[in-house]
């Protein structure tokens, strides 16, 4: 039986210090270490949370047609 690392669970309250979420993006905005990497898409799943942003976006361009019965 083998010790595999657990997944990294991070709880981080960004309404409590919403300055958080620049301070983090402008530590690791040069670093390309794993970690780094890891904090940008956290910051980028953050953000997608708080603007409600759909995950598959439509063109700006696109509209909904209605179906001729």
């Amino acid at each position: 039986m083998t010790d595999e690392p657990k997944p990294l669970q991070v709880n981080v309250n960004f309404d409590k210090d919403p300055e958080l979420l620049k301070d983090l993006d402008r530590m690791v905005k040069d670093d390309d270490t794993d970690r780094s990497k890891f904090i940008r898409r956290l910051i980028r799943q953050e953000a997608a949370s708080r603007q409600q942003l759909p995950l598959f976006p439509v063109a700006k361009n696109q509209k909904s047609r209605a179906v001729a019965a």
